[in-house]
């Protein structure tokens, strides 16, 4: 995981599409952290169900991440490292312990110290980070004093609220373009109905979607 590769150059096919998503710093460490394991990452299009996933190796394939595209550098790199430390869990602990028991958090809060100590978060952020790895939750981004420091740092479009703020029955669009009525919640997810058609899906309670006025909405 802490290997220092001297010859750059090998991993440019790498950084540079990294570069979209992070730093330039950033996307070197983790180049890096990708070549340690082999993994494929995968860059796709907005998901409302989710941000991110692991994939451990599966008939020939390698370790695979995906993440979603739409997020912004700070919320892209903790969410990644939180994905990084499923696959450390496997390969140290193999593939029969708890997703997200000791084992993962104790490999998440490795990787999120080692981006504090390499200066890849904001000097502001990095109370807040080591405070949230003491009992990290199933989402990178889930705890809400981090949400409040990554909005700070990275913005918040005007219009674009989480999930979590708006109130039952309200009708929302992701940035995928779908729209949905907000149902019940569980754990940290909703159950939400998609307009038109009515397929239910499971929303992330911190999803950025925009609310629809009643001018605004689909029937």
């Amino acid at each position: 995981m802490e290997q220092d590769y001297r010859n750059r150059s090998s991993l440019t096919p790498l950084i540079k599409p990294l570069m979209a998503y992070m730093s330039e710093e950033a996307a070197v460490w983790v180049a890096q952290l990708l070549v340690v394991h082999g993994v494929e990452l995968i860059i796709t299009r907005e998901r409302s169900s989710k941000y991110a996933d692991y994939r451990p190796p599966w008939r020939q394939k390698g370790h695979v991440i995906t993440l979603n595209a739409n997020l912004r550098p700070l919320s892209f790199l903790l969410i990644f490292l939180h994905e990084y430390a499923h696959l450390l869990t496997w390969v140290e602990s193999g593939p029969r312990v708890r997703p997200h028991g000791p084992e993962w958090a104790a490999a998440y809060a490795r990787l999120v110290h080692g981006a504090i100590r390499r200066g890849y978060f904001p000097e502001a952020m990095h109370g807040p980070l080591r405070r949230a790895m003491r009992q990290p939750q199933v989402s990178g981004c889930a705890q809400p004093e981090l949400m409040e420091w990554l909005r700070q740092f990275e913005g918040q479009e005007e219009g674009w609220l989480t999930l979590e703020k708006l109130e039952p029955g309200t009708r929302f669009e992701t940035k995928a373009g779908m729209i949905f009525e907000k149902g019940p919640k569980g754990r940290t997810r909703y159950r939400c109905r998609r307009i038109p058609g009515g397929a239910y899906y499971v929303i992330h309670q911190s999803l950025l979607v925009r609310p629809l006025n009643e001018s605004t909405k689909s029937t």
